[in-house]
């Protein structure tokens, strides 16, 4: 008989995919987007389902330092138009 407790953990993010890296000053700023599992809306206007994060790294007395994720705001991009009459 099993009289302790167990937790159990649930991740609903997938595995990060790397988009690119950007070099700023001194430091190296990793960008990584990731999708929920779930899909659900929170409001009307703003379905959640992505999310993006980066990782910056910095070299500093010869040892790497790796920050916690950062999260942002993904903004839509918008492309250029053209109107001829």
């Amino acid at each position: 008989m099993n009289t302790g407790t167990s937790t159990t953990n649930f991740n609903q993010w997938n595995e990060p995919t790397f988009i690119k890296a950007i070099e700023v000053g001194e430091t190296i700023e990793f960008i990584y987007k990731q999708t929920s599992m779930i899909s659900y809306t929170v409001y009307p206007s703003r379905p959640i389902g992505e999310r993006v994060f980066k990782i910056v790294f910095s070299c500093k007395d010869g040892k790497w330092n790796k920050s916690e994720p950062i999260y942002g705001t993904i903004i839509p991009a918008t492309d250029e138009d053209y109107d001829f009459d």
